[in-house]
């Protein structure tokens, strides 16, 4: 599940290298220096105050720089003057930069204020507020607040909006600050003149009890005392006399004070933010080539010449003429599968033409030459364009293809015919000549370089190797790495545009015969999906840039019941306890993943059907890929339950009517799909829809005109029926 929208607004709106972080604090903040956003979870907070907080920190990422910290390390009592004047400048610049954000910034504002949260309910008059207050106020809740300055206090308003840099905040603060302070001593001395007496019994230091009556016989107790601000005698306490002085003179802003702690009081820190990130360190190649597997895997004729009756029961009780024709019958689905691909991928390229044709067309653009066009001359009082025009195609985008089978034991019902659509795409990629790759996830591989490595160290290199390995994991744990691979993962190289036809066409017969999987180490396994997906997500990249590919397709083709990513010693966790004294508090835990090429941040949990959909889309989001998916299955209602958990696992409704709909479609249409698991689009196809029917058109020469439309219709809708798939396909990939 991806993060918040405002997390991604947030990092589009800083148009540069911003990292945006939600963390366990009382308060949105930037760090100038590192670039990092740091944001909590508010609670009771609307989608305007939240968008409006968060244009004002992306306000800050771009335009506050270092210099504005100097005057503060001078004189900490500048802040809160060059925060509210610096927070005027960066609204201003990110609302012109950004004018969709001017409307919800004035909400949220709105909001807060309406909510009190500058405190200005509780001052007598506007008229009271430093300066500084009525112009944070001004900027921030608009003139609608009954803020009012005078002349003086106008040209202060006027230079604040014509900020345009830092140092045009800075000089503003320190001259508000210096005219506040200014006024204060002009309103201390007005005062010490209508006043002296008041003025000479503060600088007193015994407390002169002033011209009223002291009950001294009144009734008092400790109680009273501490729920007063005055002393026993009903005159204020001489510290509290200091500590209001103190503040006059600090001239601190109060709105600002107030906002930012009122603030702080809806952060949620119940809930604690844990990254996490992939693993990036591999410490094998996990590819193997498809010469390698060519290598090291038998044919089906050698399979024949052994009649390993250990592996192929089938042959225990055949004779040999049996064997002969069971052989024969083996060789001729091949030839029969091969014919029927090959009507296939001519439909496929044709449609991928017409449509990449049609795209071209499109983005064609007419110009005039320059040179009169004769055959336009006789219109020339009627028409002033007589020039010649030209069309011009632009160049059609490079494209690419990568497939991802599941090698692993649930597919072991559906692996065949999965295959015979992996060769039927891998075919049509090879005829429009574009880069591709089929890779195969196993974890039933054997690393035979591992082998003789381990075979060849003693037991004390073992034991320190096996150490240096452990120490390792350690530190990838602490550092929240999620492991990249399980034991024995690898993928299986079968088919790539690098292969010449031999190798193809070997490689084809080899894996949809079903002794290929007798060949050590080619059986199926377990199902690392998301350890493929996450190599994927990694080299992906590197794989566009090398073959100049412009439009990218990937393709998965599973059963999605991959396994959960872990670290070495622990899995995700989504709450824990905290002990304070004797209180015990539960935590929540928001497990995020953030992309360090798009910078944006999704949510990740424990398990492996939401990793694989989370996997899914920042893949889609990082490379802009059209993905694929596709599932053969057995047309049964069990089957169709299990696949609808895989693939929405957050999914929550009638379980019951999806998958009636589903076989209702498998009926019209030969197959089903779903969106929003993690792909464009993802194809649920019965293994009685994986071959292309063609049709016959079946005519008795003594059949009627009615009897003959009425097989004519058959054969056109069985044709109609079949192409319906390969036309969806077509269209999300051309």
């Amino acid at each position: 599940m991806e993060m918040k929208s405002t997390d991604l607004s947030a990092r589009l709106l800083a148009t540069e290298n911003l990292s945006v972080i939600r963390a366990r604090t009382r308060t949105a903040s930037f760090d100038i220096k590192s670039r990092v956003l740091t944001l909590p979870m508010w609670k009771d907070m609307t989608p305007e105050i939240e968008d409006m907080l968060i244009g004002h920190e992306v306000g800050h990422a771009l335009y506050t720089g270092e210099p504005y910290m100097e005057p503060i390390k001078e004189n900490p009592k500048m802040m809160g003057y060059l925060n509210i004047i610096e927070d005027v400048r960066i609204e201003k610049l990110i609302k012109r930069k950004y004018p969709g954000l001017r409307k919800r910034m004035n909400e949220g504002y709105k909001q807060l204020n309406d909510r009190d949260f500058f405190g200005i309910k509780q001052v007598p008059s506007l008229d009271n507020l430093l300066l500084i207050d009525k112009i944070n106020l001004y900027f921030k809740a608009g003139f609608q607040c009954g803020v009012k300055f005078d002349a003086d206090e106008k040209e202060f308003v006027n230079r604040a909006e014509r900020t345009e840099t830092i140092e045009d905040v800075i000089a503003l603060a320190k001259d508000i600050y210096a005219f506040s302070k200014q006024k204060a001593e002009e309103r201390k001395e007005r005062m010490k003149q209508e006043n002296p007496l008041d003025l000479e019994d503060d600088e007193e230091d015994d407390p002169v009890y002033g011209d009223f009556d002291v009950d001294m016989d009144g009734d008092w107790s400790e109680e009273d005392d501490e729920d007063s601000d005055l002393d026993p005698l009903g005159n204020t306490p001489k510290h509290q006399n200091d500590e209001r002085a103190e503040k006059e003179e600090d001239l601190e802003s109060q709105t600002e004070r107030i906002f930012r702690n009122k603030l702080e009081d809806l952060a949620d820190e119940n809930t604690e933010y844990k990254y996490w990130k992939f693993d990036t360190e591999y410490e094998y190649d996990p590819i193997i080539p498809y010469k390698r597997i060519l290598n090291e895997t038998k044919s089906p004729e050698q399979w024949t010449m052994e009649q390993n009756e250990q592996y192929d029961w089938t042959l225990r009780h055949m004779s040999d003429e049996q064997k002969a024709k069971f052989y024969e019958s083996l060789g001729k689905d091949f030839l029969q599968f091969k014919n029927e691909s090959s009507r296939t991928v001519n439909y496929l390229v044709k449609e991928f033409e017409m449509r990449k044709s049609a795209t071209l067309y499109k983005r064609a653009s007419v110009s005039k030459i320059g040179s009169l066009d004769m055959r336009k001359i006789y219109a020339y009082k009627l028409k002033d364009d007589l020039f010649k025009r030209v069309t011009t195609f632009p160049n059609g985008k490079n494209h690419g293809m990568i497939m991802l089978v599941d090698w692993s034991g649930s597919m072991n019902d559906v692996i065949r015919d999965t295959l015979k659509q992996v060769i039927n795409l891998a075919m049509f990629c090879n005829r429009i000549q574009v880069p591709y790759r089929v890779l195969a996830f196993t974890s039933a591989y054997e690393e035979t370089s591992r082998q003789e490595r381990n075979s060849n160290m003693t037991p004390e290199e073992y034991r320190k190797y096996v150490d240096i390995q452990r120490e390792k994991h350690r530190i990838k744990s602490e550092q929240n790495e999620l492991i990249n691979c399980v034991d024995g993962f690898h993928l299986m190289e079968l088919f790539s545009n690098k292969m010449t036809t031999s190798e193809f066409n070997i490689m084809a017969k080899r894996v949809l015969d079903h002794r290929f999987f007798w060949n050590k180490g080619y059986a199926t396994g377990g199902t690392p999906l998301n350890e493929g997906l996450v190599w994927m997500y990694h080299k992906l990249g590197e794989y566009i840039k090398n073959n100049s590919i412009e439009k990218m397709t990937f393709i998965t083709l599973t059963d999605g019941e991959g396994g959960s990513l872990t670290t070495y010693n622990r899995s995700i966790e989504d709450s824990r306890t905290e002990i304070n004294g004797h209180e015990y508090k539960r935590i929540k835990i928001k497990n995020l993943i953030r992309d360090e090429i798009t910078q944006k941040t999704y949510e990740i949990d424990r398990y492996s059907n939401s990793q694989t959909n989370t996997i899914l889309r920042m893949i889609k989001d990082r490379y802009n890929v059209s993905l694929v998916g596709f599932h053969i299955c057995e047309n049964r209602k069990g089957d169709l339950r299990n696949f609808l958990q895989a693939s929405l696992p957050s999914f929550r409704g009638d379980f019951h009517s999806v998958i009636e709909d589903w076989r209702k479609d498998f009926r019209t249409k030969g197959f089903a799909s779903i969106a929003n698991s993690g792909r464009d689009e993802l194809f649920l196809i019965p293994q009685s829809s994986t071959v292309i029917q063609e049709g016959e058109l079946d005519v008795n020469a003594d059949a009627n005109a009615k009897s003959i439309a009425k097989n004519f219709g058959k054969f056109l809708n069985v044709k109609k029926t079949s192409r319906i798939l390969l036309n969806r396909f077509v269209t999300l990939v051309a």
